[in-house]
């Protein structure tokens, strides 16, 4: 009898984990990490990574959820639309879409830049969501259900800063698709919201100076830049259902500066 309730029990969980997926694009970052990390309910986690998984199979050895690890180069479109035929074929439809990933941060005047590396930013952050999407947002509007959150930046807001114009470029492009796809498919029950933190102390800026990192510090009002713990609770919150009445919207994480 105890066996048959385990296996009970074990059902109802894939069942489950199959109808309450969440898809996070880029979860070997740090922010990436920490918000798999913070994930209460019960689910499914299917995190992409581009090279290293180390972090995320410890990570999978202790947590509560099934998590899937599946590799992508997002540079690559073949190898993004296997990427999305092996989660549809062997998992299902992610109900709950977080997108994190971009190439590194690095500050170059437009003189210094080619189109080589707008190609970068916009095949890595922009044309891979606009394929993720253009794939499960249709199929989300029949179950009348879904979640998508973008990390953007508050390059976003105000002035932005110089010497960034290929970055600047791409999240304002992202901007722009969260705010008309969100208008779309407000009448399918799917929110789609945006967040745009200042500069994140994380490994993204292992290109930056230090100094430039402690400038950005001294000039915000909190005398200190955002740190990965300031992030996750308002994406936690965006793929909730405390956000059933909140979508396109950009939520600056800013500590207080305006730019």
């Amino acid at each position: 009898m105890k066996t048959a309730k385990k296996f009970q029990e074990l059902q109802l969980k894939l069942e489950l984990w199959m109808t309450n997926i969440t898809l996070i694009i880029g979860a070997s970052s740090e922010i990436g990490l920490n918000l798999i990390k913070s994930i209460d309910e019960e689910c499914l986690i299917i995190a992409h990574f581009y090279k290293s998984s180390s972090e995320l199979d410890i990570l999978s050895r202790n947590i509560k959820n099934k998590l899937v690890l599946i590799q992508s180069d997002l540079s690559q479109e073949i190898e993004l639309f296997n990427f999305l035929d092996t989660i549809e074929k062997h998992y299902g439809l992610p109900t709950k879409i977080v997108h994190l990933a971009a190439p590194k941060f690095k500050i170059v005047k437009f003189k210094d830049l080619t189109w080589a590396d707008y190609q970068n930013e916009i095949d890595i952050s922009l044309k891979a969501l606009v394929i993720i999407l253009n794939r499960f947002l249709p199929k989300l509007a029949k179950c009348k259900k879904g979640k998508v959150v973008c990390m953007l930046s508050s390059v976003v807001i105000n002035m932005p800063p110089k010497a960034l114009s290929h970055y600047i470029t791409t999240k304002y492009a992202l901007l722009g698709l969260v705010k008309s796809l969100a208008h779309e498919y407000a009448s399918k029950n799917i929110q789609i919201n945006a967040v745009s933190p200042s500069m994140v102390e994380t490994k993204f800026l292992d290109n930056i100076d230090n100094n430039f990192i402690e400038l950005s510090a001294y000039n915000n009002p909190l005398k200190r830049n955002a740190c990965v713990g300031d992030i996750i609770p308002v994406v936690k919150m965006l793929i909730s259902d405390d956000s059933n009445y909140i979508t396109g919207v950009n939520i600056p994480i800013t500590g207080g500066s305006t730019f």
